[in-house]
């Protein structure tokens, strides 16, 4: 009885040390992300000009201004409506001072995990969803 436990005991500490992103650390990825497209929102209707949020691939990361979400190398991101080059960057989403947006949907997965970030084109609303 003694060596099962000492057994599963150290299969434990060997699942949780092994390295990847989990379903948590997905959710916290989406989440933050979701936080980045909110701020460039709140910053384009603070500021009166459009702000946007570009994927810079060679970093694997969502960046805004001033700030950055870094995308683990285990998830899978699809974006629907990343089309304008800025800055030899592919544009995510762009919000407007109105508070209206380009519009963009965001899919995050690893697994069978996946979470979605859908960014309303009419109102800029971002709302996110587990599927």
């Amino acid at each position: 009885m003694a060596v099962m436990l000492i057994i599963a005991l150290a299969a434990s500490l060997v699942m949780t040390m092994v390295p990847g992103t989990g379903r948590a650390h997905l959710k916290a990825v989406t989440l933050e992300t979701a936080a980045l497209f909110r701020r460039e929102r709140l910053g384009a209707i603070l500021t009166g000009h459009d702000r946007e949020v570009v994927l810079d691939a060679d970093h694997r990361s969502l960046v805004g201004k001033g700030s950055a979400v870094i995308i683990p190398s285990d998830v899978l991101l699809d974006i629907l409506g990343a089309d304008n080059l800025w800055q030899g960057q592919h544009s995510v989403v762009r919000f407007h001072p109105d508070g209206a947006s380009s519009g963009a949907v965001l899919r995050f997965s690893r697994e069978e995990a996946n979470y979605e970030i859908r960014v309303n084109w009419f109102t800029g609303g971002v709302a996110i969803a587990y599927q």
